[in-house]
């Protein structure tokens, strides 16, 4: 394929898996907020600069084809970016760029958004990055697919989904946010979240009168260094109680990849539609690591939620600073998001405490 930096270019195999994904009510829109320092007086020459040196961020998708265009504007808000409407709009990929820029009224607040055919949440980071006076980051094309992971889990989860996370009754008119700052350290980081947030689940659905067998984790796999969309993940099927924290990390070490990011064919992901809630998740999961960003004290991150359970968590750490444990959700009400959200970080606390 042609280079990243070389546009136009045609959509890259990450980017088909979600184009061609066969859920309407998803809009891949991922957001990422960051506290600064200090505000930055020289953003537009930033994004200028930023630019030029990834040009994914200005384009704009003809079919399945990125096309070159000028870059994002920064929209100014009143007050905090996190719950303005236009945070978290749907992108009209056709018509503005993949990339969306969000600034609080008094300017330590920025939202660095990104549809997820173009941006994954560590390219959102480096742009950050380049934003606060990090390096210039440098596009990044798709590596060449691993070997296309076993069917038969996802067989076994269209003969019986995975338990979703009770919604709140009611309809709400946007997605449910959510930031916790935690202290984790040692090894296995990613899996002792898993586990957290699988009990909160867990108690959260029995608070309910909903039991919960069968736990659905699709979990982030970081890609090589860059800006654009690399990220891969894998899927595992745990029970509460059971050995969460390994079976995560044993599929965090597995080479192979979902068969829809080795190949997504366009009429075949179009006949699943019909049945494609049969194949969700109850909650996704992402560690972003931690991360050397200047001017930045604290990154909250919000991957997709998305699917009949609409559930996910995330992990940002800013390096000599905060990290922060994240919930986004589409069916739950605000109180209902920030209670199972504080219930998994009680539970990792008391995971992580030093025995008596």
């Amino acid at each position: 394929m042609a280079a990243p930096d070389d546009l136009p270019a045609p959509a890259s195999r990450h980017a088909l898996a979600l184009l061609r994904f066969p859920d309407p009510r998803t809009d891949w829109v991922v957001v990422t907020v960051a506290s600064l320092t200090a505000p930055i007086s020289d953003l537009a020459a930033r994004i200028e600069a930023l630019h030029r040196a990834v040009p994914i961020v200005g384009a704009r998708l003809d079919d399945e084809t990125w096309m070159p265009g000028p870059p994002p504007e920064p929209v100014v808000v009143t007050g905090e970016p996190l719950g303005h409407p236009e945070l978290d709009r749907p992108f009209d990929l056709a018509a503005e760029p993949p990339l969306r820029l969000v600034v609080g009224a008094d300017g330590t607040r920025l939202g660095v958004v990104g549809h997820h055919a173009a941006f994954d949440g560590l390219a959102l980071v480096a742009v950050l990055a380049a934003l606060t006076g990090g390096p210039s980051p440098s596009p990044v094309a798709s590596p060449p697919p691993g070997e296309p992971g076993s069917k038969l889990p996802l067989l076994a989860r269209l003969a019986r989904p995975a338990d979703r996370v009770d919604p709140t009754p009611g309809v709400w008119p946007g997605d449910t946010y959510a930031s916790r700052t935690i202290a984790v350290t040692g090894k296995g980081i990613t899996g002792r979240l898993a586990e957290a947030c699988v009990a909160a689940v867990a108690a959260h659905n029995g608070r309910r009168d909903q039991r919960t067998r069968k736990v659905g984790i699709t979990v982030a796999v970081g890609g090589p260094a860059g800006v654009g969309n690399v990220a891969s993940y894998r899927r595992v099927d745990v029970a509460p109680g059971g050995p969460v924290a390994l079976v995560v990390q044993d599929a965090l070490a597995s080479p192979d990849e979902p068969g829809e990011q080795v190949n997504a064919p366009k009429a075949l992901m179009a006949l699943l539609t019909p049945v494609v809630e049969r194949f969700s998740d109850t909650i996704l999961l992402s560690n972003l690591g931690r991360q050397q960003v200047p001017g930045v004290s604290r990154v909250d991150f919000f991957p997709v939620a998305r699917g009949r359970s609409a559930v996910c968590f995330a992990s940002a750490a800013i390096e000599g600073a905060e990290t922060t444990l994240t919930l986004r959700a589409r069916d739950l009400s605000p109180v209902e998001g920030r209670r199972l959200l504080d219930d998994a970080v009680a539970r990792l606390e008391r995971a992580s405490a030093p025995a008596p």
